[in-house]
């Protein structure tokens, strides 16, 4: 899939801003408050973009991503009490998505989690199986996760006067829309003769003008839950 090209053709942007602000079946519990958390709106990150204001080419006006605010946070997976799906397999494949999305944080989705309705539709955060395949601009997926994984770094370093370096790909996710987000897991040193590290890269992306606002870069927390490959 292209991904820079997914919110570009005329008259698709406000298809997928309809889209991705419709209300969703995902719910989740909130630390230290009660409510109920919609899966679709949380991955547009509306909490953790700042004042900053950002015009695309069309005159719509959005708020750049806070650095270092990751709008999963506070957040864990509580089942619902009811069904999304008439499929039971379907239905179980879901709830199985919601849980490693909230509890990755948007950075694993089981690469054999197939549902189709799942994942056909452009809502939702996606894992890229392929990384040698085309992601636009002359890239394949690996280059533009490279790129992404180094322009956070970059940030990260320069906000913390360190010096990690970026050493390969691990695996990549995006979820698309108006508010496109990447989310890489990478390998880095801290230390030239240090053992390799793994980190988190989170961006987002205008794809109408090739922008990359990069939201995040970090140690990559301890999952909650065992990854089978």
């Amino acid at each position: 899939m292209d991904l820079r090209k997914c919110s570009t053709r005329e008259g698709e942007s406000s298809k997928l801003e309809a889209m991705e602000e419709s209300p969703a079946v995902a719910i989740a519990s909130v630390t230290k408050r009660k409510a109920e958390f919609e899966l679709e709106e949380e991955e547009s990150g509306s909490e953790e973009y700042g004042r900053e204001v950002y015009e695309d080419e069309g005159g719509k006006k959005w708020r750049r991503p806070e650095w270092d605010v990751d709008s999963f946070d506070g957040l864990e997976y509580r089942s619902s009490e009811e069904d999304v799906f008439t499929d039971e397999e379907e239905e179980e494949n879901w709830r199985r998505y919601k849980r490693l999305v909230i509890g990755s944080k948007g950075f694993y989705v089981e690469p054999g989690l197939t549902a189709g309705t799942i994942q056909s539709t452009i809502v939702g955060i996606k894992p890229v199986r392929d990384m040698s395949t085309y992601a636009g601009h002359g890239e394949t997926h690996l280059e533009f996760f490279e790129e992404m994984s180094n322009l956070c770094l970059q940030k990260y370093n320069q906000e913390r006067g360190l010096n990690v370096e970026f050493v390969q790909v691990v695996r990549g996710n995006f979820s698309l829309g108006s508010r496109s987000k990447t989310y890489v897991t990478f390998l880095a040193k801290e230390k030239p003769d240090g053992p390799l590290v793994e980190y988190q890269a989170k961006v987002w992306s205008t794809f109408k003008k090739g922008e990359n606002f990069p939201i995040l870069c970090r140690p990559a927390p301890p999952l909650p839950f065992s990854i089978h490959n």
